[in-house]
């Protein structure tokens, strides 16, 4: 089953954080559809990634930018996660490494206001229960 949970969590691993929570097919999936966004000049939200689920008042738009930036924050839930064809390159590398079983990476950006952290086999059911995910 493809699953990818998406949440925003405050002073989570020591800084506000945009969680995203795989399982294996969740992350092959990610992976493509982060691909599609590389070569892409359009602007997309994560939430039409196929299997994506989100908290139900979170937004973040996606897109490639000649500009390097990372995950900015719009609003309270509202994020816009840009970044460069050679920053993209980065994340889809760094989450290919989580392949390999249980663990998370950092996504960072040149200028994140939230950290990213993608996860695999961390995080149960029950935290994302509560969250509403």
């Amino acid at each position: 089953m493809r699953s990818i949970r998406v949440g925003f969590f405050e002073d989570f691993k020591g800084a506000d954080t945009l969680l995203i929570d795989v399982d294996a097919e969740g992350l092959r999936g990610l992976i493509a559809w982060l691909r599609n966004v590389m070569s892409s000049d359009r602007r997309v939200l994560l939430s039409a990634c196929p299997g994506v689920t989100l908290q139900s008042t979170l937004r973040v738009d996606v897109f490639r930018s000649p500009d390097d930036i990372g995950l900015v924050r719009a609003a309270e839930w509202v994020f816009v996660w840009q970044r460069s064809e050679d920053g993209w390159t980065d994340v889809v590398e760094k989450l290919a490494a989580m392949e390999t079983g249980a663990g998370h990476q950092y996504l960072d950006g040149p200028r994140d206001d939230v950290q990213v952290m993608a996860s695999i086999g961390e995080y149960g059911d029950e935290r994302w229960r509560r969250q509403g995910v």
